[in-house]
């Protein structure tokens, strides 16, 4: 790994309002803090309380005025204002001792103490942001560290050698905090980022690449979840840091083993208890802060320059601003610091008491602690006497502080004051004294953001905290709140889901997850909680639509189905939302089986009964496309007339969605032109409908769809170039939004049109990323579409073709087994235009008579004339070439009744080589121009250059202009 200051060019700060101080220059109005050229990586309220102080160089500001500055619709506790202050003196660096820029004026509020030079004026300011945020999910710190630089820069210098470091280490010794900290010195250096997995709340090792595939942003639901993790990894450079691997050690190293063999770019920083054990491991012990020998005569001066101490009076300033170190005071706190072996955790937890019982008293209160221990230790063992300081440091709490921390054990990661007010039982006001009560005495840790202030437990402090649950008998009463919370703020977020754009949505829901699924694990142990495990399921589901959690949410919908009669909710809305979304994910996942159907229907027949015409829709969409994609399409076409009907008279704003499968449809029927008329109108009229909130009302992205299959349509009707456009207009649409089913929409209807127009090399890469997301997903159903055009693009090269025959009907057996048949009489043309192509004509007979037999039974009419087409050349290869010109003939009439003028060329030219090779020249230049000069585009394109090189082959002068133009080229 290279490591290297990332330098932000600032020349165009000066046409702002800027503050100078030392070697920083503020930015305000473009939430800027620049050390030198390089940003500042701050929190937004920290940045405002910084900008307050600076606008009033030397001046007193009360805290007060900076809460009103800073929080001014927001009532908020003393304790908010600690935090942000923490954070922005760590930032620019104010230590233990004189303050360079902020000093406190006990009780009454801040000054700002540097130097400033102002200069600019907010009016001038350029409106664009000076630097593109990291890649990165590192939290922004809010406390300084001391005496771990010597560490941070050993372990920064080893991880340009080794890939693999890790720093082990007892609990609270300060792992996390140096390997943060190293990790934020590779901000901006990695192409791919910095990505900080935390471990510590996985039950399940077998999870530990589903952990990893979370926080990278990798939105995977692979049954092979480590393949699909290495495959994304492969070609990424990044650093990941995962955090709190010991209790499940053996499932990290061999996750981060595979990582190490598959992905060269990626190096990994560890924090654990002991080492991985993995080869070309460098493991980085980390000792405890360095502490003052025994000595009576030690001064403050001296106590001062050694880390524990420092770390004790930092933290024990920000909790008592008159605290100051004397001479008197500092032989004891070194004997705290030694005491406390140099943890800094349990420094933190002792120093943050300092104001209840005085530097003697807090030394007295650790002798009597420690003292009690049965069996006192010969020797350090640090784990021990973090376990002793957070026993001490929680009986010490206040009962109220103690239940509510006890409380927000039960959360998965960060969680607001709302949700602490709710799981606690508490008023809003009462929580958020207490959280900041508990932040302040070092039991929780805080995140900053531009919104304010999240809370979370350490993970020593989260497992403490869940023992003392279960010991007072308190687990069931809070677990229960907390699933009753992660209900109501998914019932907000399905409320808000019809008035926010869908990728805000996600982005203010997508941290629920985790607490879903813990409230989900908890409720489906007992069977008493029935209820609530249907209603967190229910509420779920939104949320696993948006983020494409196709699988998650068919195993947890299954689930839930199996307890409606025990609950008593057979026959309500909560077994119609079940049964639709057990449908769908299972068409998804296991196939167009008959389960998926029978359970659709069930959830339609309760929605007709309770006059629900959300669900009514939402079950007609979900049967029409199953009818469609299993070869029913006619009688698809009538259920999504139904649909229209329904929508027409209910909720005109469902209409785009029936339409839409209604052209598709029709396209699989052959009734090319039909489908034209519903599609584009649709695509140029500016709905909101398909750009905004309702991107996947009905689990896909519809204007993607749309897009997808117009461009079908386009190719068919003799549009070549637009389809390519039009197909990769829609997969540029679904990337960004992350809903990887409307992604793979896209690229499995852009493969064929890359095939048909020769372009294989883009096709090959269509094919690769579907395949990529395929995998990652667990989306059966898109599986063998990537398999076939793997294979069919092999059938290119004569070398591959034996192999490339098996993977066609390997494809066609995957197609078959999912119950997927639309388009199979296509699937089963090229297969036998393959067999024809390796010489087994009596296998390419068999498959030709299928693929008609298919067609014709399926009135799939879209395919009908290439699979003529195909049969002819299955003539011409057996020398039966009368029966080949009345098929080619044949195919060509079919495709002219359809407007299909692609398959019309495709047979001309397939006619025109067999006229030409019986010397009927003319008769073959007479056929073939005219077609080709009803084409005005795609002149580049596999088929229109094989009629252009026929036409220019003929021996007679040919002046067709579209000829000539391409002779020109």
């Amino acid at each position: 790994m290279k490591w290297e200051t990332v330098v932000l060019d600032a020349r165009d700060t000066s046409a702002s309002r800027s503050f100078t101080f030392g070697p920083f220059t503020l930015v305000p109005e473009r939430q800027l803090l620049l050390r030198g050229n390089a940003p500042v990586r701050i929190g937004g309220r920290a940045l405002d309380i910084l900008t307050t102080l600076a606008e009033r160089p030397g001046e007193l500001v009360s805290k007060r005025e900076l809460m009103a500055r800073v929080w001014p619709d927001v009532v908020v506790d003393e304790g908010s204002l600690k935090v942000n202050m923490a954070a922005l003196r760590r930032v620019l660096g104010d230590g233990v001792g004189t303050p360079q820029f902020i000093a406190t004026v006990i009780g009454r509020g801040y000054r700002f103490v540097a130097p400033v030079q102002a200069s600019g004026s907010a009016s001038s300011m350029p409106l664009a942001s000076a630097t593109a945020r990291p890649h990165h999910n590192l939290p922004t710190g809010t406390t300084r560290i001391f005496g771990r630089s010597d560490a941070i820069d050993t372990i920064r210098r080893e991880l340009e050698i080794s890939r693999l470091v890790s720093i082990i280490g007892a609990g609270g010794i300060g792992k996390t905090t140096v390997a943060l900290a190293v990790a934020e010195c590779a901000l901006g250096s990695l192409k791919d980022g910095v990505w900080l997995v935390d471990l510590a709340l996985l039950k399940d090792p077998a999870l530990a690449p589903n952990a990893i595939a979370t926080a990278i942003g990798l939105a995977a639901h692979s049954p092979s979840m480590q393949a699909a993790l290495c495959e994304f990894l492969r070609d990424r450079e990044m650093l990941l840091v995962i955090d709190n691997c010991e209790h499940i050690l053996d499932a990290a190293a061999a996750c981060v083993n595979q990582i190490l063999a598959g992905a060269a770019g990626v190096n990994i920083l560890v924090t654990s208890r002991e080492p991985l054990l993995v080869k070309g491991e460098c493991v980085r012990r980390l000792s405890g802060l360095s502490t003052p020998p025994d000595s009576p005569h030690l001064s403050a001066e001296e106590a001062l320059t050694f880390p524990a101490v420092q770390l004790f009076v930092d933290r024990a300033t920000e909790r008592l601003e008159s605290f100051k170190l004397s001479d008197a005071d500092a032989p004891m706190v070194a004997e705290i610091c030694r005491k406390l072996d140099g943890l800094a955790l349990a420094i933190e937890f002792a120093a943050t008491r300092v104001d209840v019982f005085g530097v003697a008293g807090l030394l007295k209160q650790l002798d009597e602690r420690f003292n009690s221990l049965v069996g006192r230790r010969a020797g350090p063992d640090r784990q021990r006497t973090l376990t002793a300081t957070l026993d001490w440091s929680y009986g010490l709490l206040p009962q109220g502080e103690a239940t509510l921390l006890r409380a927000m054990s039960v959360f998965a990661g960060v969680f607001d004051i709302a949700g602490a007010s709710a799981v606690a039982n508490a008023s809003p006001g009462d929580a958020a004294d207490k959280l900041a009560q508990l932040a302040a005495k070092s039991l929780l840790a805080t995140d900053l953001d531009a919104d304010g202030i999240g809370y979370r437990l350490l993970e020593t402090t989260r497992t403490h905290c869940l023992e003392q649950l279960r010991v007072g008998g308190e687990e069931r009463a809070v677990r229960q709140r907390h699933a009753e919370h992660v209900c109501t703020v998914l019932d907000r977020a399905a409320s808000e889901w019809g008035q926010r754009p869908a990728r805000e949505w996600g982005a203010a829901y997508a941290s629920v997850l985790d607490d879903l699924r813990g409230a989900l694990a908890w409720a489906a142990r007992d069977g008493a909680h029935r209820s609530l495990l249907i209603r967190l399921t229910v509420a779920g589901t939104l949320l696993w639509n948006q983020f494409s959690l196709t699988e998650e949410c068919r195993d947890h919908v299954s689930q839930a189905v199996k307890e409606l009669d025990a609950a008593g909710l057979a026959g309500t809305s909560f077994e119609m939302k079940l049964k639709l979304w057990l449908g769908g994910s299972t068409m998804l996942t296991h196939g167009l089986k008959p389960e998926a159907l029978i359970a659709v229907r069930r959830a339609l027949e309760i929605a007709i009964q309770a006059d629900d015409t959300d669900y009514r829709l939402r079950c007609l969409s979900m049967i029409g496309i199953y009818e469609l994609f299993t070869g029913e399409h006619e009688t698809g076409l009538r259920t999504l007339a139904n649909f229209a009907s329904v929508a027409v008279a209910h909720d005109p704003s469902a209409l785009p969605e029936s339409e839409v499968h209604s052209a598709i449809g029709e396209l699989l029927l052959g009734r090319l032109q039909d489908a034209r008329r519903r599609l584009e109108p649709l695509q140029q009229r500016e709905l909101r409908y398909l750009n905004g909130s309702h991107g996947v009302r009905y689990m896909f992205d519809t204007i993607v769809l749309l897009e997808s299959a117009l461009s079908h349509v386009q190719w068919l009707t003799g549009f070549p170039d637009t389809a390519a456009r039009t197909a990769a207009t829609a997969v540029e649409r679904a990337r960004p939004t992350h809903h990887h089913l409307s992604l793979t929409n896209a690229l499995s209807y852009s493969c064929p049109i890359l095939y048909w127009n020769g372009c294989y090399e883009e096709c090959g890469r269509c094919v690769a990323m579907l395949e990529e997301h395929v995998t990652r997903h667990g989306l059966v159903t898109r599986r063998p579409i990537a398999s076939f055009y793997r294979a069919a693009l092999a059938c290119m090269q004569s070398d591959r073709l034996p192999d490339a025959v098996d993977g066609l009907k390997g494809a066609i057996e995957e197609f078959r087994s999912i119950n997927c048949l639309a388009r199979m009489p296509y699937y089963l043309g090229v297969l036998a235009d393959a067999l024809v192509q390796g010489g087994r004509f009596g296998e390419a007979e068999t498959t030709i008579r299928s693929a008609l037999d298919t067609a014709h039974g399926q009135n799939e009419a879209w395919c009908l004339p290439e699979v003529l087409r195909i049969q002819a050349s299955i003539r011409v290869a057996r020398c039966q070439t009368d029966e080949a010109e009345a098929l080619l003939g044949k195919s060509m009439a079919r495709a002219h009744k359809i407007s299909a003028l692609s398959w019309r060329l495709r047979a001309a030219n397939a006619l025109a080589k067999l006229w030409c090779a019986r010397s009927k020249v003319g008769d073959a230049r007479e056929m073939l121009l005219p077609i080709f000069n009803e084409f005005t585009e795609g002149f580049a394109t596999r088929d229109l250059v094989i009629a252009a090189d026929i036409l220019a082959s003929l021996t007679r002068p040919v002046h067709g202009p579209m000829v000539q133009a391409v002779r020109s080229r």
